[in-house]
This record gives C-alpha cells, sequence and structure tokens, in this order.
C-alpha cells in the first residue's frame, strides 16, 4: 500500500551511513504443506493454471478466480480464510468456447470507459483458438457486475500482447498497468535478443482500460542471470513511497520457474533485490511445488499483522502438458518485510538520510529484536553539531528488547513526541544487536 512516511531497505539510497548491518532478503512462509485449492480430477483434470484473488470488503471473504487446464473454463471458489475453499462454479457460463490462458482482477477507477460502469472488478483475460464473433486471440476486458460472474468483451486489447500477463490499478494515480511480453515476432519496437531469447515484462499504462501507452520493457534478463534465465511475468503492488514487484523467473533448461523480488520508486526503472534470492522459493524435491511457485495474478492482500501471498505451484515440468500437476498455494510475510538489515553479535549502526523536523514527528519500526536490541538516536543536522544526540532523544532512552512487533512506537523515556528543532531537521542513528529490521515510519504526530 502506498505510504509517503515509510522507508524500506531495497538500496542504500536512504542511507548515509551502515556499518555491520547486513541486507537479506526475505523469503515468504508457506502457509500449508499443500496447496489449498487443487484440481478435482475430474472435469479439472490434474492441474490449474493461472488464477486471481480478490478480498470482498462487503461479502467479508477471499474469492479466486481460475483455470483448470482440462477445459480451461473460468471457474470461481469463496473462502473465509483463504484456506479453505468452497467452489461455485463457471463464472462465464455463456462466454467463448476457447482457451484461457489467463486473467486478472482488480478495483474500479475513477476513468475508465463506459463499458465498466456498473462493474465491481475488472480486468483482463487471455483467450486462445478459434471461435467465431470473437475476433482474434488475445487480450480482452473483463468486467463483474455482482462480484462473482465474469463478462468478457469481444473486442481485443493491446494487440501482440503475451497470453502471461498481470494487472494492477494504482489507486494514488487513478491509472492501470498491463504487464506483459511482446508474443509476436516481429512486434514493433522489440528488439533481436528478445526475438532470439524470448520473454521480457513490457508495461503498458491506461486510465479508461481503452487506450494505453507503451512504456516498452521495464525488467529483462542481465549478466546476473544464469544464460538460460528469461522473465515469465511480473506482478507490481504499491510499496511505501514507491513500487515492489514478485518477478516469474523461467529457468528454461531445467524448466522450472520461481520468483524474485524487485522495486522501484517510479514504477518504470526497476531494480532486482540484491542477490536474487527467491522470494517464493520452490519447494523441496518430491513437494507438490517443487517445479513452480509464481504468485497468482493479483497483489499481495493485507491481512492483519501480515501480507498474503496466494501462489500457483506445480510438481511438474513446464512443457509437461496434459500432465501436469498445480494447484493454488498460500503464503505470506510479515507486512513491509520483504527486507531487513540484520545486525549479528557485533552491533551495527545505520544513519538515515536527512529527515523533515519542522513539525512534531513521531518514529515507528518494523523490527525483530526477539533475542537483542534497537536503540535510536535523533541526532542534529545544524552546523557545529552535526550528528550530536538532540538532548532527551539519545540512544540509551529509547532501548527496545524482547520485541517482535511490525508497527513499535519509538519512546524516549516518557516522550514519544520528537520536538522541532534549530535547523528543522535531523538524522535517525539506529543500533542494534541481534535483529532484524524491516523499516521504519517517520510521520507528523497526529497521523
Amino acid at each position: 500500500m502506498y505510504d509517503p512516511d515509510l522507508h524500506l531497505f531495497g538500496s542504500d539510497d536512504e542511507i548515509v551511513i551502515r556499518e555491520r548491518l547486513y541486507r537479506m532478503t526475505q523469503t515468504v512462509r508457506k502457509e500449508t504443506a499443500g496447496p489449498v485449492l487443487a484440481a478435482n480430477g475430474e472435469d479439472e483434470g490434474t492441474a490449474i493454471g493461472w488464477s486471481t484473488v480478490v478480498y470482498d470488503r462487503e461479502a467479508c471473504e477471499f474469492k479466486v478466480w481460475y483455470v483448470p487446464h482440462q477445459d480451461t473454463r473460468i471457474r470461481l471458489a469463496v473462502s473465509k480464510d483463504c484456506l479453505q475453499w468452497s467452489r461455485r462454479g463457471m463464472a462465464v457460463p455463456d462466454g467463448p468456447v476457447r482457451k484461457c490462458d489467463a486473467l486478472g482482477l482488480v478495483d474500479v477507477g475513477r476513468s475508465v470507459d463506459r463499458w465498466f460502469g456498473d462493474a465491481r472488478l475488472l480486468g483482463f483475460c487471455y483467450l486462445a483458438g478459434a471461435d467465431p464473433g470473437w475476433g482474434d486471440a488475445g487480450l480482452h476486458s473483463v468486467k463483474s457486475v455482482d462480484g462473482e460472474r465474469l463478462e468478457i468483451n469481444p473486442s481485443g486489447i493491446i494487440p501482440g500482447a503475451g497470453d502471461r500477463s498481470s494487472m494492477f490499478y494504482d489507486d494514488v494515480l487513478d491509472e492501470y498497468w498491463l504487464i506483459s511480453r511482446r508474443h509476436r515476432l516481429g512486434f514493433p519496437g522489440m528488439r533481436l535478443e528478445e526475438i532470439s531469447r524470448g520473454r521480457t515484462a513490457n508495461l503498458w499504462k491506461s486510465r479508461n482500460l481503452v487506450d494505453w501507452e507503451d512504456f516498452g520493457t521495464i525488467i529483462s534478463y542481465d549478466d546476473a542471470d544464469d544464460p538460460d534465465v528469461q522473465i515469465y511475468g511480473m506482478q507490481p503492488f504499491r510499496c511505501g513511497r514507491g513500487f515492489a514487484a514478485l518477478v516469474e523467473m523461467y529457468h528454461l533448461n531445467i524448466e522450472r520457474l520461481d520468483t524474485q523480488l524487485a522495486y522501484s520508486e517510479d514504477g518504470i526503472k526497476w531494480h532486482r533485490t540484491d542477490g536474487r534470492t527467491p522470494v517464493i522459493p520452490l519447494g523441496g524435491e518430491g513437494a507438490w511445488d517443487s517445479h513452480w511457485t509464481v504468485p497468482t495474478i493479483n497483489s499481495p492482500i493485507p491481512w492483519g499483522d501480515r501480507l498474503l501471498v496466494p501462489y500457483i505451484g506445480a510438481g511438474t515440468k513446464h512443457g509437461s502438458g496434459i500432465r501436469h500437476r498445480r494447484g493454488v498455494g498460500l503464503a505470506s510475510i510479515r507486512k513491509d518485510g520483504w527486507i531487513s538489515l540484520e545486525a549479528g553479535r557485533v552491533e551495527g549502526k545505520l544513519v538515515t538520510k536527512k529527515l523533515p523536523l519542522d513539525k512534531p514527528m513521531r518514529l515507528e519500526v518494523n523490527a525483530d529484536v526477539h533475542s537483542g536490541f534497537l536503540a535510536v538516536d535523533v541526532i542534529s543536522t545544524v552546523p557545529g553539531k552535526v550528528f550530536d544526540p538532540v538532548p532527551g532523544y539519545e540512544a540509551e532512552k529509547s532501548r527496545i528488547e524482547n520485541t517482535d512487533s511490525v508497527c513499535h512506537r519509538v519512546t524516549w523515556a516518557d516522550k514519544e513526541v520528537v520536538r522541532p528543532i534549530d535547523g528543522e531537521a535531523c538524522y535517525l542513528r539506529f543500533t542494534m544487536y541481534q535483529g532484524s529490521l524491516f523499516s521504519y515510519r517517520w510521520s507528523e504526530a497526529g497521523t
């Protein structure tokens, strides 16, 4: 979610000094040993393909629209906890009889085309194969008026975009992003290396879901990747003041897919995290998700102190066809906990970039110091006093121990509000021992 006061640690861009604090990309916690929704072995066959999960606040339930490989028809299931699912049957009972390869649903924006005017949800699906009256194979708009059944617009969108796509609605800018790959050889603007190697992530944006602007390739393979790696897909979402994304990595030679993390300030220039650690790792040998772990086509879902990350898992290779074994799994991660700074048996220190202090401010930290401690100095930016603690806001007065919290309010003795000082700015100096610092929030008191 968008939060302009939240500071994360994807890079050192907001850090002046970092000593003996080590950046770590966190992996999600898988909530069950097996899939939470598996194909029924009958009309659904043995594999559930691309799916999209939303939380319906009005009905207080989760909904998943999913596509089995057996007949490629879109179905709906519902759940109160995202763990136990009840099937509701076909979501497009009168729709086209053709293969659906992907679908995604998001909220309705403020500037959408009138075709979406009565919708509760909208999105896209990718249709393939022949069906008279439904135009070319490719991406089509989708809407749901009742929050369950889907209606597909026969008019296609973005000709030439690929069959593995995702959608994100940014309610801050009131715009839709569609991430796909250039599916057809010779697609305008396609580079020679993309034709020869295959998949990358391309971005299109729209406010009304009719007129789309092409922003080109935003994530591709690079020299840090193995030579066989391709970018299979990408699911962006808001994170703090910027954006993060779950990036699906296809390892062609071994036919496996896992998921890495990327971050961006503006949604155009992206960086994958140090070390390229998978955030949704493959299961072990013989596990149901030993070959595929990629997100469902939706942003992570806030749920208390955690983010729910439904994902598609498979125990078969990418090219297994009708012998695929795939299902929907459920993972989660602590809120704003994608990347941490880690301290061990030697104290680590961090000095932030200059922060505003022209108004009363509060500090909250997302940290796990169950077996260690965290302390924070508010330090001066005034010439001659730079890096001196502001009286009353010294680290020893703020020491936090035996605490694991996504939102712990820092106090200095009896002070929980940091008062304005000369220079109207400050630095924060964190000292940590045997702990993990995930993020901090510096906000006006009362917000």
